[in-house]
């Protein structure tokens, strides 16, 4: 079984890194220290790292100070590399796929159905509703301590990659961990305010921009919003501000399609594509364009002009509302 394979591995070797894809969310984050404070408790020297920070709404969490930016070389120590949530090589970030191409032991650990398995050892369940649960029945397997640190970052990986438990990825088995999870001293009422009813007046300013400015067309079906090069530093606000913006828009009555178009001013457009219909795969529209993720959720990123980008993308979505 490849758990038993992963476990193998884990205790051959003493210092291991950690990584996930750039701009973290709750489960790229929960996942990473999830696995790296049990890996500590099972006596590993854990190096946890990111190609940006941990987001200010997942600092609580207890450990995260230990997800540090990437060294400058790649350190000669390092015996073991485990990627978590992260679909394709490329998505670790541009100084990631540099520093550590060629690296012989790279693990992978994820649960997106496009993931390339670019590891030596791939353990992807892309039936599965995160990756934190992916981790939850690993560490499960391994017969780990599932201390309260490690509950809360499994239980914000769980919880924010299923919306809070209302995605249809939610099921019984989830629901079962979710219990464990609290039993094992997640205080639901304190996480919950933190991670979902709390947010920088920054981003309230963002949400106020997408609401005046999105379109809908296609009989109501689609949404869409464009952010062009220059506006975040008009409006004040990070990257951190535009992370869940197409969240916003998805909850129009009648919208079966989502997606927000974002100027990264570095020659690329970011994208970030929601389903609201099961017959519309969001995940086979990104593949198109290089992107991927699940079918109720993908990502591109992609050179180009905004105006060009936005104009195939939404070409390439207003053929399948009109065909499904």
């Amino acid at each position: 079984m490849i758990y038993d394979t992963i476990l193998s591995l884990v205790q051959q070797y003493h210092h291991i890194g950690i990584i996930s894809h750039f701009r973290p969310d709750g489960d790229a984050t929960g996942s990473t220290l999830a696995l790296g404070l049990a890996l500590e408790n099972m006596g590993k020297a854990v190096s946890m790292w990111n190609e940006d920070a941990v987001p200010a709404r997942y600092a609580f969490l207890e450990g995260s100070d230990k997800i540090s930016s990437l060294p400058e070389v790649t350190p000669p120590e390092l015996e073991l590399l485990i990627c978590v949530d992260t679909g394709d090589w490329k998505r670790l970030g541009d100084r990631a796929t540099v520093l550590f191409a060629g690296f012989p032991r790279i693990i992978n650990i994820d649960h997106h159905g496009t993931n390339t398995c670019y590891g030596h050892e791939n353990l992807v369940e892309g039936d599965s509703a995160a990756c934190g649960f992916v981790l939850y029945n690993m560490l499960r397997h391994w017969g780990c301590e599932i201390t309260p640190a490690i509950a809360n970052a499994l239980y914000t990986a769980i919880s924010t990659d299923t919306g809070s438990f209302q995605y249809s990825s939610t099921t019984p088995e989830l629901m079962q961990a979710a219990a464990a999870l609290l039993a094992a001293g997640v205080d639901v009422g304190d996480i919950n305010r933190r991670i979902y009813q709390e947010i920088p007046l920054s981003t309230l300013m963002v949400n106020r921009e997408v609401l005046n400015h999105m379109v809908v067309e296609c009989n109501g079906m689609l949404s869409h919003y464009s952010m062009p090069a220059g506006r975040k530093a008009e409006l004040g606000i990070g990257p951190e501000d535009t992370k869940d913006l197409v969240d916003i828009i998805r909850t129009v009555q009648g919208v079966r399609v989502s997606v927000i178009f974002e100027d990264l001013e570095d020659g690329r457009i970011r994208m970030s594509l929601r389903s609201k219909d099961p017959q519309i795969s969001v995940a086979d529209i990104a593949s198109q364009f290089g992107g991927g993720g699940h079918a109720m959720a993908a990502g591109i990123r992609m050179k180009g002009e905004l105006e060009d980008v936005r104009t195939r993308v939404l070409a390439a979505i207003r053929e399948q509302l009109n065909t499904k």
